[in-house]
């Protein structure tokens, strides 16, 4: 689920995000700051960028895990009137590192299919 829960300027919102439970854990929540700047130029990017934040009106609850984003979001570059190119940026701790070292055609694929839900939510 995703809701807006704030709209602190035209550009930026802030969002609760659930998503449902993953291998037996519980279910994961989110609140985020989505911030979207159009391009100054044409040669620049449409830039979506998100941040978890802290709302005391959204405290963790006891049925859902507390997600934290510390940094993702998404540059996208007009290749011509009808084809763009999404690049997508996300910030994780070192203990991730050997996960994704380990099985990079594993999380290379996570990741697509991420990025495809991702097309999907914003179309």
């Amino acid at each position: 689920t995703c809701e807006v829960l704030q709209a602190v300027s035209e550009d930026e919102k802030i969002y609760y995000v659930t998503s449902p439970s993953m291998a037996g854990h519980k279910p994961s929540d989110f609140v985020l700051l989505v911030s979207q700047r159009q391009p100054c130029k044409p040669s620049e990017p449409y830039v979506v960028a998100v941040k978890s934040v802290t709302l005391m009106s959204v405290p963790p609850s006891s049925e859902y895990c507390r997600g934290e984003i510390h940094c993702a979001g998404f540059q996208i570059y007009s290749d011509s009137s009808s084809s763009c190119t999404v690049c997508y940026f996300n910030q994780v701790t070192a203990g991730v590192m050997p996960y994704l070292a380990a099985n990079l055609t594993g999380s290379s694929k996570s990741i697509e299919d991420t990025a495809l839900e991702c097309v999907r939510f914003l179309e």
